[in-house]
């Protein structure tokens, strides 16, 4: 059997550097020693909420084309009555997103992921509950949510390759989990800060001020949390759509700003 090869990380080869300076620090002082893991501690903590800096594993947050591209993606769908308006909306400026789904969702609407599917955009996994603690929880339950997701997915004829972590928070388990199921995980560089779809007035004025080339633009497809917001919330996308065009911005799919494959449709046999 050919043996799988080990990737080390950042922060594998730093631990491994810093746990033989402490040993050696211990013989000096012994305080220094805990110093030394104790900032280590601290390097892996603060890695979790910025995944981008790859210390924690490889992470996708962005692309490297050098041109004025950008990919639009939207998470925690599919919903019933936001995700089908969107996919109008994007039909009509000829836009294609990927689309990061909650296996929960996916299950409630198999219509909506056939329909995302069929228009022509990509799906990734978005764990199976989106439960925004799930990162801090122990390895078993993070491996089922991402696990679960996927299998809902491959049911439906759909091999999602890439995965997006809940908030947007990583941390160390993932990465394993990620390489045994053949998962890339890919983040985000601009976003509204709109909690959810919480705060969807202005939201465009917001990505608008400092969406840039190469960036993977977030957004979110779950109805609004106020019923009343849910219109407000399809004319602030239309002005992201617009507004980039402005900019002299182009959507791409994420597949061509990574350079990388997201999904492969399973053809029926």
């Amino acid at each position: 059997m050919k043996s799988k090869k080990i990737h080390w990380s950042p922060a594998h080869i730093l631990g491994i550097i810093l746990l033989i300076t402490a040993f050696a620090a211990f013989f000096i002082h012994p305080l220094l020693a805990v110093a030394f893991l104790f900032c280590y501690i601290v390097l892996c903590v603060a890695a979790c909420f910025f995944p981008q800096t790859n210390f924690l594993g490889p992470v996708i947050s962005r692309g490297h084309t050098g041109k004025k591209d950008v990919a639009l993606t939207f998470d925690d769908g599919p919903s019933e009555f936001t995700t089908s308006k969107i996919l109008d909306l994007l039909d009509r400026y000829s836009v294609k997103a990927t689309f990061f789904v909650s296996g929960f969702n996916a299950v409630r609407f198999p219509g909506l992921i056939e329909e995302i599917i069929k228009r022509g955009h990509s799906i990734g996994n978005h764990s199976y509950t989106h439960d925004p603690f799930v990162m801090m929880k122990r390895y078993r339950v993070l491996y089922r949510e991402v696990y679960e997701a996927q299998s809902v997915l491959q049911k439906m004829g759909i091999d999602a390759l890439a995965f997006r972590p809940p908030v947007g928070i990583i941390n160390p388990k993932l990465p394993s989990i990620l390489t045994q199921l053949g998962l890339l995980c890919i983040t985000f560089s601009c976003r509204a800060r709109d909690a959810g779809n919480f705060r969807v007035k202005n939201l465009a004025a917001r990505i608008l001020k400092k969406v840039k080339g190469d960036d993977i633009l977030l957004l979110h497809d779950k109805p609004s949390r106020r019923s009343e917001d849910d219109l407000v919330l399809l004319q602030e996308i239309e002005k992201v759509l617009t507004g980039m065009r402005d900019k002299g911005l182009r959507i791409v799919t994420l597949s061509e700003l990574i350079g990388k494959e997201i999904m492969k449709v399973q053809r029926p046999t």
